[in-house]
């Protein structure tokens, strides 16, 4: 059998890409749709002509709300173009389908591995070959360590009905060590379950397009235009609420450290060179103002809060800050809403929330300073009152801005105030996305016409039901950004690390089997992932093994989307770590070079699909699958179906039920739960339904609002619970912990880690950087702090670094050497890492490092200049891009980038041949490359967006 070496250099293809054309000016337009056209030709933009060819309804599958509705174009059975639904757009990267599909990182057969992990090095094998490995491998593994040693990776790249066969399977196995939360939203979801109740947890917040009805829209951190979005749902919903709010004179008021794409742009100055020269660099960049200290310059009308002079620009205004931050800007427009305006809903505060006043606070813990209004008012807590002064200190916003911004909250109704989930990606999440909320429900601002709970909008699906995993014989859930570590030592992981599911007394692990010998282990319910936050507990048990197999299906966050990449590379690269790791996936990513067999899987658009989005699956897609298989590729479904032949399980996995009359059934069984679906046939020929029954943009806790004895929350009051009992017994639980006083009872602004986690406190140094190297004895960089709600002390903190770029007294160090924050945001060029590898979809947000022009002056940079961004954790290389669209102090760049080394040779390969020599430097851009892997306080989730790095010249 031949040897394929450097596989993700693509030097193992026998053929060329189907769609090696795609990057000319033809076959572009014709994936950016212009398919109207029926009958025997089609005519795209460029006027071009296409053969006679036939259409098959699909949908783009990916971890996105819109799921976009595709019609796939054939010409001799082989995928032509691809254009959208008539009756619901799409965005270019559901119309670049055909490109990703044909993508020379595809995977077309079996591979299994013979060189070192992460070397790349893959030979081919059979179907048979493949399956038979599989299956003696994960059998012994299981026999030898049990069941709780095979770990089920959190991925994201597959969305429909059987999606996760994987689960079903290996519940019929004997089970498998399960993992709860994701990567992108666990801080918030912590917070909803103990301010609004895990009820609150789905769909979230209200639909976007009830923000119409608002007069003031406060944005925290969000993009709806450009964020996990289809055009056909929020993208669509933003332009819609932008234009009808600026009918009636509201304001939409965008708080983020970047001008962020649903922010109008400005009319570019003719003598700004340097914007000039940004834009020829970057296309997709936003033009921005003269700055001032480091801060972009109001417009000529007004204030920081005046919008912008563009369409849509006299709504939409943007307050910049700096990042993670964003809590104590809300303190302190509570502050002001309480102290000066008098503008809070006292009536809202007394009767349907705890702990905002002393009176409402339970019983025996008034009197204590415990109350929000103490936490304003300084009279609890650290003692500072939370003042616009205050916050313009931390955030860089100045007090008078704040003071405008908190007067407009006074008196527009309503109000419609939303996050992202980029706050509470970072080390203080929790709390920041608390105190957002708080400030909806102080406002009374939440279950009414036109407002939010304070929450991202309404994410889509969740009416169709998934086919069922079945129960899982094994009770233990670690977090999902905690795999590494239970990979390097999970005998060592107990409650206090987030394990769920350890008794509480007792163990014993008898030929695969979990035996409790008090209590019943907590268990996700049949078909669906837990997603749940972890609740602290003190508890001497611990999981019984470390993970000795993975199995990766459709995502890429083993390596390239978890924090600190390399340790990823090091961990992974070790195969006396875990000893078996199985990839599934249409394309090679960086997690399948870590991969002992990698198997290729199909789109879902090559095969018989049904999925739902928008708001609560309110609309229904399919796909017919007549695209079909190329090459050796099967569904996972299938894969699934020949693994368990092996296993001798056949008939539990599939019940007698081929995958398509699985999804024909739950189809089936899900319409008779709704009004107006057609059935699954004319589902089929349409491609596309909506549910008659959801019609009214959602509004969250609106029944609640209107009749709160009939509609409680399932807090333990019933009502908010603004100081939460069960935070106060997660903040006593992290006592003596390098976290304790990161969580407070009610939601505060808590600093976020500051850049000795990062190690660069200190000027850096020439020469390669040691990977292991100890920063503290406790390994994370911070020094312990007693426990709050006393104080806001600090952990090596940014109090002392300069806000926006303006130097602070306190701060010796040249502003060249200055640490400078980090962070990526989420780009329309990509979902996580998908089409990261699409050349026409990735051009449109070129992979660069956006800085603003007083950091890039101190370094002696200029657009087009490859820097360098360095931390301990690794070293990455891109070309520069000088903009005021940055707040000063911050660098950006768009995060799913391929991690990429300077060298692809064995040499450089990551992994254990590695361990000791400096890390490679990754030109992909890959932000992981900088992030670490240490989890949040509360929820154990990932704190990517809190980063700190030394940026330089090479």
């Amino acid at each position: 059998m031949k040897t394929i070496t450097n596989i993700a250099d693509r030097l193992f293809r026998k053929v060329e890409p189907v769609d090696s054309a795609f990057g000319s000016e033809a076959a572009e337009a014709a994936v950016e749709g212009a398919a109207g056209e029926t009958g025997a030709q089609a005519k795209s933009q460029t006027g071009a002509v296409f053969p006679a060819e036939t259409r098959t309804p699909a949908f783009c599958a990916i971890d996105c709300p819109g799921r976009c509705p595709l019609e796939l174009h054939l010409r001799d059975g082989e995928l032509a173009r691809v254009s959208a639904n008539k009756a619901a757009p799409a965005c270019h990267r559901g119309l670049s389908m055909r490109a990703w599909a044909n993508s020379p990182d595809r995977l077309m057969w079996p591979l299994r591995r013979v060189g070192p992990r992460g070397s790349a090095q893959f030979e081919r094998v059979t179907w048979d070959e493949a399956l038979d490995e599989i299956a003696d491998r994960l059998a012994r593994i299981r026999r030898e360590h049990g069941s709780e040693s095979i770990y089920l990776a959190y991925t994201t790249g597959q969305s429909c009905t059987t999606a996760d066969p994987f689960e079903r399977l290996m519940n019929c196995f004997g089970g498998f060590l399960d993992h709860y939360n994701n990567y992108s939203n666990p801080q918030i979801n912590a917070m909803v379950r103990s301010i609004y109740g895990p009820g609150a947890l789905y769909p979230g917040g209200s639909e976007l397009d009830a923000a119409a009805d608002a007069r003031l829209v406060l944005v925290f951190g969000a993009s709806p235009a450009e964020t996990g979005t289809g055009r056909a749902t929020w993208h669509g919903a933003w332009d819609r609420v932008v234009e009808q709010v600026g009918e009636r004179d509201g304001r939409i008021v965008m708080v983020d450290p970047r001008r962020n794409g649903s922010i109008p742009k400005r009319k570019k100055s003719a003598s700004s060179e340097r914007e000039g020269q940004a834009s020829a660099v970057c296309d997709a960049s936003l033009t921005g103002s003269s700055t001032h200290k480091g801060r972009p310059a109001a417009p000529a009308s007004g204030g920081a809060l005046s919008a912008d002079a563009a369409p849509g620009g006299k709504t939409v205004s943007w307050l910049p800050i700096n990042p993670g931050t964003d809590g104590a800007l809300a303190a302190a427009l509570l502050h002001e809403l309480a102290f000066t305006h008098n503008a809070l809903d006292w009536d809202f505060l007394r009767e349907r929330c705890i702990g905002f006043t002393d009176k409402t606070l339970p019983e025996r813990r008034r009197g204590l300073g415990l109350s929000v209004m103490d936490y304003l008012r300084g009279t609890g807590y650290e003692h500072v009152a939370k003042t616009p002064a205050w916050a313009a200190a931390i955030t860089g916003i100045p007090a008078d801005d704040i003071r405008e911004l908190a007067a407009q909250l006074a008196t527009a109704r309503p109000v419609f105030i939303m996050q992202g989930w980029g706050p509470q990606r970072r080390s203080n999440g929790e709390m920041t996305s608390g105190m957002i909320m708080m400030l909806a429900a102080a406002l009374g601002q939440v279950g009414l016409p036109g407002t939010n709970n304070g929450m991202n909008i309404a994410w889509g699906g969740g009416f169709l039901t998934r086919v069922s995993a079945g129960k899982n014989p094994v009770p233990f859930r670690i977090p999902a950004y905690r795999f590494l570590d239970a990979i390097e030592n999970g005998e060592s992981l107990g409650t206090r690390e987030g394990v769920r599911g350890l008794p509480e007394a007792g163990y014993v692990n008898a030929g695969g089997s979990v035996f409790a010998a008090e209590g019943k282990p907590e268990q996700s319910s049949p078909g669906k992932r837990a997603t749940d936050s972890v609740q602290h507990q003190d508890s001497a048990a611990h999981l019984p093994s470390s993970i000795k197999a993975i199995i990766c299906h459709g995502g890429n966050c083993l390596t390239n989307q978890h924090g600190d990449v390399n340790r990823a590379h090091r961990v992974l690269g070790d195969p006396s770590k875990c000893e078996f790791i199985l990839n599934v996936d249409v394309e090679f990513t960086d997690s399948a070079r870590y991969a002992d067999i990698v198997l290729p899987d199909l789109f879902r658009m090559e095969q018989e699909s049904a999925m739902d989005a928008d708001t609560r699956g309110r609309r229904i897609a399919v796909s017919t699958g007549e695209l079909g298989a190329r090459f050796e590729r099967r569904g996972a479904w299938n894969t699934c179906v020949e693994l368990a032949k092996r296993w001798e399980i056949e008939n539990a996995f599939t019940e007698g039920r081929t995958e398509g009359e699985w999804i024909r059934r739950l189809y089936e069984g899900d319409r008779d739960r709704s009004t107006g679906l057609p059935t699954f046939d004319r589902l089929l020929e349409d491609g596309l339904a909506w549910r008659a029954d959801r019609a009214e943009p959602f509004v969250a806790l609106a029944d609640w609002r209107h009749d709160p004895d009939a509609h409680p929350l399932d807090t333990p009051s019933g009502k908010i619970e603004l100081f939460s009992e069960l935070l106060a017994a997660a903040a006593e639980t992290l006592r003596d912990t390098p976290d304790e006083g990161a969580v407070t009872p009610i939601p505060t602004y808590v600093p976020e880690w500051g850049p000795a986690e990062f190690a660069v406190e200190r000027p850096a140094t020439d020469g390669a950087q040691e990977p292991d190297a100890e920063l503290r004895a406790d390994g994370h960089g911070c020094e312990s702090v007693a426990f709050l709600p006393a104080g806001g002390r600090e952990c090596e903190s940014d109090a002392e670094l300069p806000a926006n770029g303006r130097k602070s007294e306190s701060n010796t160090e040249p502003a060249c050497d200055q640490p400078l924050r980090v962070f990526g945001f989420h780009s329309v060029a990509r979902i996580h890492s998908s089409w990261g590898n699409v050349p026409a979809v990735s051009r449109r947000v070129p992979q660069v490092i956006s800085i603003n022009p007083a950091d890039a002056d101190a370094r002696g940079i200029a657009t087009g200049d490859l820097v360098e961004a360095s931390n301990r954790f690794g070293t990455l290389r891109l070309p520069a891009h000088v903009t005021e669209d940055v707040i000063a102090g911050t660098i950006v760049m768009p995060q799913g980038a391929w991690w990429q080394a300077e060298s692809r040779g064995t040499q450089n390969a990551p992994g254990a041949t590695s361990a000791r020599t400096a890390y490679p430097v990754d030109i992909g851009g890959c932000v992981n490359t900088l992030t670490t892997s240490r989890p949040s306080p509360l929820a154990f989730g990932n704190p990517q967006h809190t980063c700190w790095c030394r940026l330089r010249k090479p």
